[in-house]
């Protein structure tokens, strides 16, 4: 740690380098969080619900998050694009942006709730998911909460823009994870207390409200030229910010593909139990990617700030930094997971859960390979300039998919994660020569 300090002192703008280390402090927290609410729902979950229904509510999780593109990307370009302009000193384009965006949000989130209810209740839903552990009216009803929660994060994500316009994003980290951990607590405590699948969705969606409201209240207290609104909504905003809003709403999707859709193949072809195998080893395998979302939602707020004023050079010099760092946590990630699995994940499963191989090398092996070209990927996503390299990851992520189930039913759960590998493998080249290309 005393020579990452000391290479980023010495390569970087004070300013930033004591920006960069509240935001590191937050995010800290955040991927805490994120970690302690993933593995302990586990072992909890299990406990209060058994196997089969805990399969089930994840195979019902998984659904309602292909939603969270229902902005169609623009939230986040929103947040890049409002954090150049005020780095630019144009608070109305800001304003403008966050508008345009909120009235978007507000005519698309009803017409996507009502569509969704209509395919949930009309649709044998719970029959092309393979549950048979719940009645269907239950499935039904978790969905359309599970559903409702989605939608209302996308405005909780305008919030955390407005909260990052100003270049704040150790305050808008510290809301989003203080958000996860109160959902986590609702679910926890829901299920802990007795209650349903539909009693722990309801608690969700009063968690996402609570923190909606809060978040929104607070903005309002820091930034009073920020308010939410339609009066500076306009048509060519939007227009401007269309092409890397549709560019980012398919790397996400291309992303869910990877990570939700394996869960659903393997609950399709293997059963329930193979599912909870299958996700409480990725959850424990995926713990590596914190250090490494750690750096990378960090420096994305400086970026976009860099290129709203025309810093180039220190834009550069951060890229450096991260880059060497992403190197030596990559390296550090794979051993210490392939080492502490064995004896992590009976521990939190209480030994219903045992490591398989080759399962769990290549699991992880692909997830190493997610932490460095997301690395290298992020400048170029934070100044909204990413176009090309989603078009590719979305088509290498269909590729994947489409063997995935072939090669789960040939090989099983090694099948699938030798998919994944081989997909986040192929992403580190294509950034690569795809960034020279840029270059020259």
């Amino acid at each position: 740690m005393a020579t990452g300090r000391g290479l980023m002192g010495r390569s970087l703008d004070r300013g930033i380098t004591l920006r960069l280390g509240r935001t590191l402090s937050a995010q800290a927290y955040g991927q805490v969080v994120t970690v302690a609410v993933q593995i302990a729902l586990v072992p909890l979950l299990l406990h209060a619900w058994g196997t089969r229904t805990y399969g089930a509510w994840l195979l019902l999780s998984a659904v309602p998050f292909y939603l969270t593109f229902s902005d169609f990307g623009f939230t986040y370009v929103a947040k890049n694009a409002m954090v150049m302009a005020v780095s630019a000193h144009r608070r109305d384009e800001a304003l403008r942006i966050f508008h345009s965006i909120f009235a978007l949000l507000c005519v698309a989130a009803p017409l996507l709730l009502l569509g969704s209810g209509a395919v949930i209740f009309l649709a044998d839903v719970p029959r092309w998911l393979g549950l048979d552990a719940i009645p269907r009216a239950v499935a039904r009803t978790v969905l359309l909460l599970l559903v409702t929660n989605v939608l209302l994060y996308q405005f909780f994500l305008l919030v955390c823009a407005g909260i990052r316009s100003e270049n704040r994003p150790a305050s808008e980290a510290m809301w989003a994870a203080s958000a996860r951990l109160l959902e986590g607590i609702a679910v926890a405590g829901t299920a802990l207390a007795g209650g349903g699948l539909v009693a722990a969705a309801a608690a969700i969606v009063a968690a996402r409200l609570l923190s909606l409201l809060a978040a929104y209240r607070w903005l309002r207290g820091v930034s009073h030229w920020l308010r939410l609104g339609m009066s500076h909504a306009d048509r060519a905003t939007l227009a401007a910010l269309w092409r890397p809003a549709l560019a980012y709403m398919l790397l996400p999707m291309a992303q869910a593909m990877l990570i939700q859709a394996p869960v659903l193949i393997v609950g399709g072809v293997m059963g329930a139990v193979a599912t909870v195998i299958f996700s409480t080893t990725r959850t424990v395998a995926r713990a590596g990617m914190a250090a490494i979302n750690m750096i990378n939602n960090s420096v994305t707020s400086e970026y976009a700030a860099l290129a709203g004023s025309g810093d180039h050079q220190q834009a550069a010099r951060l890229l450096r930094v991260q880059a060497g760092a992403t190197l030596i946590l990559t390296g550090l990630y794979a051993l210490a997971v392939l080492l502490a699995t064995p004896v992590v994940l009976p521990l939190l499963t209480h030994g219903a859960v045992q490591p398989a191989y080759p399962f769990l090398p290549l699991l992880v092996g692909a997830v190493a390979a997610e932490m460095l070209w997301s690395a290298l990927f992020t400048p170029v996503a934070a100044v909204n300039r990413h176009g090309r390299i989603t078009m590719i990851f979305l088509v290498v992520s269909a590729v994947t998919l489409a063997a995935a189930g072939p090669l789960t039913q040939g090989f099983g759960l090694s099948g699938i994660a030798a998919a994944l590998l081989v997909a986040h493998a192929a992403m580190i080249p294509a950034i690569i020569v795809t960034g020279r290309h840029r270059a020259r």
